[in-house]
């Protein structure tokens, strides 16, 4: 489900923060340096590959369970380091993942098996034959490779508590890796100078809301790229709109970052025009929307929302970048506004594949044509690799060896437009398929 408004203890980044931003400083997603790769001593990260032999004296069983922890490690290095520098290749990487998932996540298994589609009969290999699963199962199986760090709920904005999903995440650095592989390109301009920006983050920090992928994704960034001084101004109590204004004005000419959903800025202003208050942001200035209004207490045209931004913020809609993101994926999506693109066209990194999905018989539908949207994570290696949304949207074709490239969100399904997916949830749940 789409990772929406969470809740909303405005604060300002102390001492503690600070000591944790300890990666290199850049704003280009081309210059970056990669912090290096963690040992296996640090919880929940991708392990030392220094040593591949068991030692003496060990067990058969512990020698299987040591050489299958190896090739997890090898596997998740070589995706990070294809999400990060793009080596190595999609399609073996795809394949690899694909045997990972099939003998690791039983309720994927049982699906493959009763469609018969296995590893070893996906020959030749074609991604998009790999079963995707619904982001409705997420609600009701535990579906995870590995032993989960992290633990992700979405935020049942429309079904309750019940209809939240779980995404039970083993591998939170590569998740890591994803974000600096991808929020400087999009979000920070290209002739933004070197080093950190001053920040606001509209999202609570995890300290508020520990399960919420879009908090750890937004804690990273600020930890990652902001300076000192940078303000959390969402938290447990709700918008500390003086802490946001008191943010802008102590830019004083440099450019900034907001964080934000839709929902959560629209509060800030709100606050502002009650008090009559207007917080030009200097030039360099972007924004980072996400999340939407759907289940929320009131509806705001986007339009509506960009004519805010610009009349009380001075932000162009030119600046404002779009971000779409799911509790149920590792990756992630922008619009490449800050580059020419379409401020409403979100772009497909290289590590991600999309389609569109007749939503009654879930085959692809032709490009230029709605459907269910679909997603090819690599990066979410620890799951599900292939994942279908109730989200309906539109695919623009793209060169070949790379899969769709750009889309559309066209909106929410309908119940009555996921009978493909609701099929394919009983298929996971079926006990008769063991």
């Amino acid at each position: 489900m789409r990772r929406d408004f969470i809740r909303p203890q405005g604060r300002r980044l102390g001492e503690e923060d600070r000591a944790k931003k300890t990666v290199n400083n850049t704003c280009s997603a081309d210059t970056r340096a990669h912090p290096p790769l963690p040992s296996a001593a640090s919880n929940g990260q991708i392990g030392d590959m220094n040593s591949t032999h068991p030692r003496e004296g060990t067990s058969p069983g512990r020698v299987d369970r040591e050489a299958a922890d190896l090739d997890t490690e090898s596997l998740v290095r070589r995706v990070t380091a294809f999400v990060g520098q793009g080596t190595g290749s999609f399609e073996t990487l795809a394949r690899e993942a694909f045997d990972f998932q099939y003998h690791r996540v039983a309720p994927f298994r049982r699906l493959c098996d009763h469609r018969g589609l296995t590893p070893q009969s996906l020959d030749p290999f074609d991604w998009t034959r790999i079963p995707a699963v619904p982001v409705m199962a997420f609600r009701r199986q535990k579906l995870h490779a590995a032993e989960p760090v992290e633990i992700f709920r979405s935020s049942g904005t429309t079904g309750g508590a019940q209809a939240r999903s779980v995404h039970y995440h083993p591998f939170p650095d590569l998740y890591r890796r994803v974000i600096d592989a991808t929020f400087p390109h999009a979000c920070l301009p290209a002739d933004c100078p070197p080093g950190r920006r001053p920040m606001l983050s509209l999202v609570p920090s995890r300290s508020t809301v520990p399960d919420s992928s879009l908090g750890f994704m937004c804690e990273h960034i600020v930890n990652r790229f902001a300076t000192a001084g940078s303000v959390v101004a969402m938290g447990a109590d709700g918008l500390d709109a003086d802490a946001a204004n008191t943010w802008v004005d102590g830019l004083r000419g440099r450019p900034g970052t907001i964080l934000t959903t839709a929902f959560a800025l629209s509060y800030w202003l709100d606050a502002l025009e009650q008090a009559g208050l207007r917080k030009e942001l200097p030039k360099g200035s972007t924004l980072f929307e996400t999340g939407g209004f759907k289940g929320r207490a009131r509806e705001l045209e986007r339009r509506e929302l960009l004519e805010r931004i610009e009349r009380l913020l001075g932000l162009s809609p030119r600046t404002v970048v779009r971000e779409y993101g799911m509790t149920e994926l590792t990756g992630h999506f922008y619009t490449d506004v800050l580059h020419g693109g379409h401020p409403d066209r979100f772009v497909v990194p290289p590590f991600m594949r999309v389609r569109m999905l007749d939503p009654e018989s879930l085959t692809e539908v032709p490009a230029g044509e709605p459907g269910l949207v679909s997603f090819f994570d690599l990066s979410n290696v620890g799951s599900i690799l292939h994942v279908i949304t109730q989200d309906l949207g539109i695919s623009e074709p793209s060169g070949a060896d790379t899969g769709t490239s750009e889309f559309w969100l066209l909106g929410r399904a309908d119940d009555a437009q996921l009978r493909g997916c609701s099929l394919t949830a009983e298929e996971l749940n079926s006990p008769n398929m063991l």
